[in-house]
């Protein structure tokens, strides 16, 4: 028998831009529990073999992929009502999203207390291409975790995150979010068959499984800011035509803001605090509609 009752489905209303930024604003650098790992192994899906990895990061041009049957992003997303069972998130991305503080972190620990779930972020290491050991935060909350393995993986491209595919996507996720354009930009049109080989890749070991959302990264305003519109462009013609997969536009949002270089470090390619902010609420509001 069962002991969960069935889930009620997520009612999107509740989250608006107002109440996510409420809450992010609210939200400082968290206290949180690094260590040895305390596994949820037995509650989530391993990855099963699945024959030989896409590729390296210098290795020859990704080919392009047949059109693929996805599942819903909405049924894949509202497992999130069942609390009796873990959520599963992997992020494959880049420097925007790798440290506490940064969007990944905000959003997922906004989403957590909100839904009064422990949250377990398992962030990735570009020297070791392996995950660091867990963190853990709004550990007293009684339901199954929300867990979330952090593939940003600072400087990279999709590119890196195929080679590094089968340590990167270690369980069947839920939801996969790709978070890559910004480190295209030499190469604008690499960025859509890399998207494309990623979602083949995930499929090939979980077919018609895992729901799919792409964001459409904050604006670049440095010397690489029209090659990286023309990512931006090519991210939104990928979108259009793969339209299972969710569209985050993170690029919009800042360009919104009245002064969108307040949004950025010193740089002008990173998300300052408040920019980070604004990445996380759009996130969560496509997330959650």
């Amino acid at each position: 028998m069962n002991p969960w009752p069935r889930p009620t489905p997520l009612n999107p209303r509740r989250y608006g831009r107002r109440y996510f930024s409420m809450l992010l604003f609210r939200v400082g650098i968290p206290v949180v529990v690094a260590g040895v790992t305390l596994s949820v192994a037995l509650a989530t899906v391993p990855r099963p073999a699945a024959g030989t990895s896409a590729g390296t990061e210098s290795g020859p041009a990704i080919a392009a992929e047949p059109r693929l049957q996805l599942v819903s992003f909405a049924d894949a997303r509202d497992r999130l009502a069942d609390e009796g069972r873990p959520f599963v998130v992997t992020v494959i991305g880049d420097s925007t999203g790798n440290e506490s503080g940064e969007w990944v972190d905000l959003a997922f620990r906004v989403l957590a207390e909100d839904l009064d779930r422990p949250l377990i972020q398992h962030p990735w290491d570009i020297l070791t291409d392996s995950y660091l050991p867990e963190i853990r935060s709004n550990v007293d909350a009684a339901s199954a975790p929300i867990v979330v393995w952090n593939g940003s993986a600072s400087g990279k491209t999709g590119q890196y995150s195929l080679a590094h595919f089968d340590t990167l996507v270690p369980a069947q996720p839920d939801l996969v979010i790709f978070n890559h354009g910004l480190n295209n930009v030499s190469k604008p049109e690499t960025v859509a068959p890399q998207l494309t080989a990623l979602v083949a890749e995930v499929e090939r070991y979980w077919p018609h499984a895992v729901g799919y959302a792409a964001i459409l990264e904050n604006p670049r305003l440095d010397e690489w800011a029209s090659a990286h519109d023309t990512v931006i462009d090519n991210v939104s013609s990928w979108l259009a035509e793969n339209q299972a997969v969710r569209p985050i536009d993170v690029y919009s949002a800042y360009r919104a803001a009245a002064s969108p270089e307040l949004l950025l470090l010193p740089d002008l390619l990173h998300p300052s605090p408040t920019g980070s902010a604004v990445t996380a609420t759009t996130v969560l509001e496509a997330l959650l509609r």
